[in-house]
C-alpha cells in the first residue's frame, strides 16, 4: 500500500504530507507504555561538554535604592542594613500616545516663471495624516511579523493608543512601498550587474488567479517580482534581454528559452533520481552513479584547481553523463529521468569551469520560503496594488 502511495508523491512533496513508513506509528498505546525509561541519566537541555549561553546583564540606566524601617515579624526598627542584594530589572515602557505636528507647508510662486512650489519637510509624508514611523511600522508589522491589517491596528491602538482601520494600515503600507520604489529598482540593476544569479519562482494568487512569484538571487541581494506569467519574459524584463551573466536554476523550460549559460541544479536532479530509485529497481544505479559523479566532483574541487585542470574535469564528468543517457532502460521514469538529464546536458557541469557558480539552486529555494509562508497567511493578493506592495516590500526587507 505504501509502495502504490509513493507513485502519488514526487520528489518535491513536502515532507509533512509524505507518508510516514516508520514502524512505531503503528504500535498500539500499550507498546508505548512500555517502553523502558533512560538509565543513561541523559536530560534535556546542554550536552555534556558544551559551554552553556548566559544573557549579558544589561547596564542600568537608573538605581533605586530599596530599604526598610522594621522587622516584618516582630516589628522591631532596623538601624542600618546588613548587605545589599541587587536586582536588575528590564522593562518597557508604558503605552506612549502618538505625537501631533501640524505642519504648515508654505507654498510660492516664481516671479520668473510662474512655477507654484510648497516646500517639503523630511517628516512630513507627501500625503496622508500619517508619519513616517505609522507608515514604517505597518509595513514591518504587515511583512517581519506577518500580522493581518486588522490585528496591526489592534496593535497601533494597544501600544499606542493610536485608532487606526485596517484600511489605514493597508494605505500606510502601500506608501512604504511607494517610497521603497526607487530602491527596489537599484537593487534590480545592481542584480542586472552581477555575474552570477540564482532564479526560482513559485505559485501565488491574485484575485483568486494563477500568479508567480519569482525570486532573483545574488550574494548581495534579493529581489522579487510578482507576475501572471511563468515565462521567460519575465526574466528578460527583471534582468534585461542582453543579460550576460550565468543563471543558476531548475529545470523549468523558460531558464533555457531565457539564456544558454545556465548551471541546473543538482539538488533538483538528484531528489528526483533517489524518487525514481524507489519508484523503480532499474533507477538505482543511475542514482548511485549521479551522487558518486556529484560527491567526486565536490571533492575534487575543494583542491585549487587552475582553469586547465576545470576543463579537463568539465569534459570527463561530460563523458560519464554521456555514458550514463546511453544505458538501455524500459520506459518509465527511469527513461524520464534520463532524458531529463539528457535536455540539460549541457548545463549541469557549469560549476565545474567557472568557480563563482554554485552547483544547486538552494539559495534561491531559500528565498521562496519566507513568501511562501506569507502566501499561507495571506491568502491571494488582491490586485496590481497589492502585487506591487508585495514585491517591494518583501525585496526591501530580505
Amino acid at each position: 500500500f505504501r509502495a502504490k502511495l509513493r507513485w502519488h508523491e514526487g520528489p518535491h512533496t513536502p515532507p509533512s504530507k509524505e507518508q510516514s513508513t516508520d514502524d512505531k506509528s503503528s504500535s498500539s498505546p500499550d507498546e508505548d507504555d512500555d517502553e523502558e525509561p533512560r538509565t543513561d541519566g541523559g536530560t534535556p537541555g546542554r550536552k555534556d561538554g558544551h559551554e552553556p549561553e548566559w544573557r549579558s546583564p544589561a547596564d542600568p540606566d537608573e538605581e533605586i535604592e530599596v530599604t526598610r524601617d522594621c522587622c516584618p515579624e516582630c516589628g522591631d526598627h532596623f538601624d542600618e542594613s546588613v548587605g545589599v542584594s541587587p536586582r536588575l530589572v528590564e522593562e518597557i515602557p508604558d503605552p506612549q500616545p502618538p505625537e501631533v505636528t501640524q505642519y504648515n507647508r508654505h507654498y510660492y510662486q516664481c516671479d520668473s516663471c510662474g512655477t507654484e512650489t510648497v516646500a517639503t519637510h523630511p517628516d512630513c509624508p507627501d500625503e496622508g495624516q500619517f508619519g513616517v514611523n505609522v507608515i514604517a511600522q505597518s509595513a514591518l508589522s504587515r511583512y517581519d511579523y506577518r500580522l493581518p491589517y486588522r490585528k496591526i491596528a489592534d496593535r497601533f491602538e494597544q501600544l499606542h493608543e493610536l485608532e487606526l482601520s485596517g484600511a489605514s494600515t493597508w494605505h500606510a503600507t502601500e506608501r512604504a512601498a511607494r517610497a521603497g520604489r526607487c530602491e527596489y529598482e537599484q537593487l534590480r540593476r545592481e542584480i542586472q550587474r552581477a555575474d552570477v544569479v540564482h532564479i526560482d519562482e513559485t505559485g501565488v494568487k491574485r484575485d483568486g488567479e494563477q500568479a508567480w512569484i519569482w525570486t532573483f538571487r545574488t550574494t548581495e541581494h534579493t529581489l522579487y517580482a510578482v507576475r501572471e506569467s511563468r515565462g521567460s519574459d519575465v526574466p528578460a524584463e527583471v534582468l534585461g534581454e542582453d543579460f550576460a551573466g550565468t543563471v543558476i536554476c531548475d529545470g523549468w523550460t523558460a531558464y533555457p528559452a531565457f539564456s544558454s549559460n545556465l548551471q541546473r541544479c543538482w539538488a533538483h536532479i538528484l531528489r528526483e533520481a533517489e524518487d525514481v530509485a524507489q519508484k523503480q529497481a532499474d533507477g538505482k544505479p543511475i542514482y548511485q552513479a549521479l551522487r558518486q559523479l556529484y560527491v567526486a566532483l565536490q571533492a575534487r574541487l575543494e583542491s585549487d584547481l587552475n582553469l586547465r585542470e576545470r576543463a579537463e574535469l568539465q569534459r570527463v564528468a561530460r563523458r560519464e553523463l554521456e555514458s550514463l543517457i546511453e544505458r538501455s532502460v524500459p520506459d518509465g521514469p527511469v527513461a524520464t529521468l534520463l532524458g531529463k538529464i539528457e535536455g540539460g546536458l549541457d548545463h549541469w557541469l557549469t560549476f565545474v569551469g567557472e568557480p563563482a557558480v554554485s552547483p544547486t539552486n538552494n539559495a534561491a529555494e531559500n528565498a521562496l520560503r519566507e513568501p511562501v509562508v506569507l502566501r499561507k497567511i495571506i491568502g491571494t493578493l488582491r490586485n496590481d496594488r497589492g502585487m506591487f506592495v508585495h514585491e517591494t516590500v518583501l525585496s526591501l526587507l530580505a
